[in-house]
């Protein structure tokens, strides 16, 4: 089987990927870091976020984080392997952005619309590694971990859902949504499932 190299987030690291059972560990590790970056970034939307049930969404997200970052290592206690330090360079450039984005001068309602952006970006990452991850177990035939990480799945695309639904409420007779959805429909990233 050829390697295949996989440039880490760490300056001149490279991870060789030479099996599945490499890229599910390497998909996890950086799950996990994705997950820990959450935990530092959930509080800041949260805290500048107006609207009640935005806040609430974005507070229940960061409650269902450290359940995912319990499910991961309980897949590791499995293979009873060590979680491998990896750095999730893609998600801590949305932190960034979600960072950048905070600190501009903006109305309330224009600083929820941006955090419901933001933080559905973070979300269709961490699904986007989740299903990679999810796949890798299936292969590998750990239905156990397939199951709990479709869990974790199921958890992020209701948030999402939750996000999006929050968009539709209206603020001075139009809805949040039609400022971030285009006008001739549902976005790419719509989902009819998860």
């Amino acid at each position: 089987m050829r390697n295949v190299a996989i440039v880490s987030a760490s300056p001149g690291e490279i991870m060789s990927v030479g099996s599945l059972q490499d890229l599910y560990f390497d998909e996890l590790g950086t799950l996990y870091d994705a997950e820990i970056q959450m935990l530092r970034a959930l509080p800041r939307l949260c805290e500048a976020a107006h609207a009640p049930e935005l806040r609430e969404t974005l507070a229940s997200h960061c409650r269902e984080s450290r359940l995912h970052l319990e499910r991961i290592d309980l897949i590791f206690t499995h293979w009873r392997e060590r979680r491998p330090l990896r750095s999730s360079a893609g998600l801590a450039g949305l932190v960034q952005e979600a960072d950048e984005r905070l600190n501009q001068e903006t109305t309330r309602d224009a600083r929820d619309v941006a955090i419901i952006g933001l933080a559905q970006r973070i979300e269709h990452y961490e699904i986007a590694g989740y299903e990679s991850a999810r796949r890798c177990a299936l292969r590998l035939n750990r239905r156990d971990e397939a199951r709990l990480l479709q869990e974790t799945l199921d958890e992020e695309g209701r948030a999402d859902d939750r996000l999006g639904a929050i968009g539709k409420i209206p603020v001075r007779g139009e809805y949040l949504v039609d400022l971030i959805t285009p006008k001739w429909g549902r976005t790419p990233f719509s989902r009819s499932r998860l």
